[in-house]
């Protein structure tokens, strides 16, 4: 036997469920809430993310030179796996390998490598990183692999390759590994990407900013020996506001 409910009463319980969507989707997305409450009425052994190769750590290191980015320990992000969401996940980035690292849900010490060509986007320590394919780009000096987008611009965006290369550190009869940042630049201009290691082939890109450019090497020489990657990030940055500003 079906039963029945008045137009009131059914009106009455839309509107309350409504009033609790509104309530939860001002502190999130609405997105983020329904992709939430998916993952976790499915159960998170069944979901998507968690085929993948078990991930091992068979490097012993020195003074915590290792090869994970942000830390040796897992950090909270959002990754776009499979063409699917998932945020607020324990993620670190392997950056010796340029594989994401997953840690289910009451999985112990394991964790997942992610299959690397269905990530898509991840972001992790408030960066941004995507996929990029050097198929798409025949004719440009980049490789397939992730990228952080570091500086969305006028006209351009910043992207920078992070890397770490190992070095083997004999310490007595036994051999351990220490991992040291590798960085690579590209601007991606008029649909073409292009290698950044030198003022020079800043100029050659930018020729109206030449003076700027110049400028800006001189008051910050020091920080690029100490610091490349945040010199880097500041002088696309100035770069930018520059652009910006002359367009106006």
């Amino acid at each position: 036997m079906k039963t029945k409910h008045s137009p009131f009463l059914s009106k009455l319980l839309l509107t309350m469920l409504l009033a609790s969507a509104i309530n939860i989707a001002q502190a999130q997305t609405s997105e983020e809430v329904l992709t939430k409450h998916f993952d976790q009425s499915l159960g998170s052994e069944n979901l998507d993310i968690n085929n993948g190769t078990v991930h091992v750590n068979e490097f012993r290191v020195l003074n915590n030179k290792h090869r994970y980015y942000p830390s040796d320990n897992f950090e909270t992000g959002n990754v776009t796996y499979n063409n699917q969401q998932y945020f607020d996940i324990p993620l670190k980035y392997d950056l010796y390998k340029d594989i994401l690292v997953y840690k289910p849900q009451n999985s112990g010490i394991i964790s997942i490598n992610l299959i690397h060509d269905r990530v898509t986007s991840f972001r992790i320590n408030n960066r941004n990183f995507i996929l990029i394919n050097s198929l798409l780009f025949p004719l440009s000096p980049i490789k397939t692999g992730y990228y952080e987008e570091n500086v969305s611009g006028k006209n351009f965006t910043f992207y920078i390759r992070h890397h770490r290369d190992k070095r083997e550190v004999l310490k007595g009869a036994s051999v351990f590994n220490e991992f040291d940042d590798n960085y690579e630049y590209f601007i991606k201009r008029n649909g073409a990407f292009n290698k950044i290691s030198s003022k020079k082939d800043l100029i050659k890109l930018f020729p109206e900013q030449k003076r700027k450019i110049n400028d800006f090497y001189s008051a910050s020489g020091k920080l690029k020996k100490t610091d490349e990657l945040l010199f880097y990030e500041k002088l696309i940055t100035y770069l930018n506001n520059a652009i910006e500003n002359n367009t106006k």
